[in-house]
């Protein structure tokens, strides 16, 4: 059996994929891990999310619920459950249940084979023409400007919890994924890239591109290009 393995999943009304999702993962774990546990991190949702949450934790076993009673935003959620893992490893698993679930497995069964598990979108031609292209070149000016040669930085990543708790995020948007990443893989942590099949959500749409969090992209990557290479600062 491999490391333990502590499970975030942010939801802000999921309500229509949480179970799913949460089935899925327990299913990827099966076999891989005993030590594991759910950590669901209902953020300030408006729909039944948090009551089908608390249902899960009782009936499932390592399933446990923490509530923000706001909305406090993607990575702050993320960042909220993964202080509370008590695992060696710990995993981010958006609650809309986009992750095939051979993926999911294929993720869960490369921890510990390097530092970090960099999941990387093997089916962009799933998503839309817009989205692919910010993709592409969003991936291709990180690569440019740090020197690395990932196929993806936005994936949900595996990381030691130890390590986890050394990336400083200065960032509430979304791309707090890359900072993470940028920030470990200039400390020296080095990653294993596994493809990631992503399958349609059944309810509610994705919130990831808009005007609001393009602009944070840009300020984010400007910012980490002044403290990770010119400071030399990558972590806390």
């Amino acid at each position: 059996m491999g490391p333990g393995i502590s499970v975030v999943i942010p939801a802000r009304n999921e309500e229509g994929n949480l179970k799913p999702c949460v089935e899925t993962v327990i299913g990827a774990l099966d076999g891989v891990t005993d030590d594991y546990e759910i950590i669901i991190v209902n953020d300030g949702s408006t729909d039944g999310t948090g009551a089908l949450a608390e249902r899960l934790a009782a009936e499932l076993r390592g399933v446990r619920v923490v509530h923000n009673a706001q909305g406090l935003g993607f990575a702050r959620a993320y960042r909220h459950g993964a202080g509370l893992a008590s695992q060696p490893f710990v995993a981010l698993v958006p609650g809309d249940n986009e992750i095939q679930p051979a993926s999911m497995r294929a993720i869960f069964e490369a921890v510990g084979t390097a530092d970090i598990v960099a999941p990387y979108t093997a089916n962009q031609e799933s998503r839309p023409r817009l989205r692919q292209a910010l993709s592409r070149t969003f991936t291709g000016t990180v690569n440019f400007l740090f020197g690395f040669n990932l196929r993806y930085y936005q994936g949900p990543c595996v990381y030691p919890s130890g390590v986890l708790r050394t990336l400083p995020v200065t960032t509430t948007g979304f791309v707090f994924l890359t900072e993470m990443l940028v920030r470990a893989l200039a400390a020296g942590y080095r990653p294993t890239p596994v493809p990631m099949y992503i399958q349609e959500r059944q309810f509610g749409a994705s919130r990831a591109v808009t005007i609001r969090n393009v602009v944070t992209a840009l300020k984010t990557v400007a910012w980490l290009v002044w403290d990770v290479k010119v400071r030399r600062r990558p972590l806390r």
